[in-house]
């Protein structure tokens, strides 16, 4: 499976500023790890179908990529009910919602790895680095993503002995407050062990920077092409793909 089916971002490239050593690498799930932004798109554009009886108008990748991209499903949901009209509420439409997406991504690599990730997994254990993933997914959902995607496809994973490959996997189940705000950050290096000026973050969306910035971490920005649009100033470095992030995790 190719993921996403558009055209690439641009690569945009700032060298940032280092200071301490480096222990941990966080990544963000969805739109990072994995293509989830495609089928999350496609399940809410039939379910908006469905409850509008065809009126809703359909979320073009833009839209998506600016309005639902890192909102967390919870906000997605409230959006889709919205376009639906009136008498549709967000829990109705986020079950009809979410039982549609977990049909896409039902079988092992339904849900394509993005470049990068095992190169950047792999260089990341050889320096002893601890490697988590801090997501805005629900936990039966965010494992369902690692298990299809990541797992089922990651070569550098499958090399790996424990459950898993990740030392920390951190949800919206874990928090009360969701991205932008840092607490997911903040928990998973509490987690780790690590003090968040240590952690590296790999992102997609501004949302996603925003709260790893405000967590005191570093953020590496990997727009997909529904965020390529999204304002990634805060971010201390923007790339291609994952495998960019390596010569990062050299510093100091």
């Amino acid at each position: 499976l190719k993921p996403f089916g558009l055209k690439a971002p641009p690569t945009h490239v700032r060298v940032p500023r280092m200071a301490g050593t480096v222990e941990a690498l966080i990544f963000d799930c969805d739109g990072t790890l994995v293509d989830t932004e495609t089928p999350y798109r496609q399940s809410l554009n039939e379910i908006v179908a469905r409850l509008s009886a065809g009126a809703g108008p359909e979320v073009c990748p833009e839209r998506w990529g600016a309005e639902f991209s890192g909102r967390g499903v919870q906000r997605c949901a409230e959006l889709g009910a919205a376009i639906c009209g009136a008498e549709v509420t967000a829990g109705a439409f986020l079950d009809a919602w979410l039982a549609r997406f977990s049909e896409l991504i039902a079988e092992p690599g339904s849900v394509p790895l993005l470049p990068g990730f095992d190169e950047l997994y792999a260089h990341a254990r050889t320096k002893g680095l601890r490697v988590a993933v801090a997501s805005s997914s629900d936990g039966a959902g965010l494992l369902l993503k690692l298990r299809n995607g990541v797992l089922a496809q990651s070569a550098a994973l499958k090399a790996v002995d424990g459950p898993g490959g990740f030392d920390i996997v951190t949800s919206n189940d874990d928090v009360t407050r969701h991205k932008p705000d840092p607490e997911i950050y903040l928990l998973t290096a509490e987690r780790l062990g690590v003090a968040p000026e240590r952690c590296w973050v790999v992102e997609d969306t501004s949302t996603g920077v925003a709260a790893g910035k405000s967590a005191g971490m570093r953020v590496a920005a990997v727009p997909n092409p529904y965020t390529k649009g999204n304002d990634f100033s805060r971010a201390d470095v923007v790339l291609e793909t994952m495998a960019e992030v390596i010569p990062l995790l050299n510093g100091p």
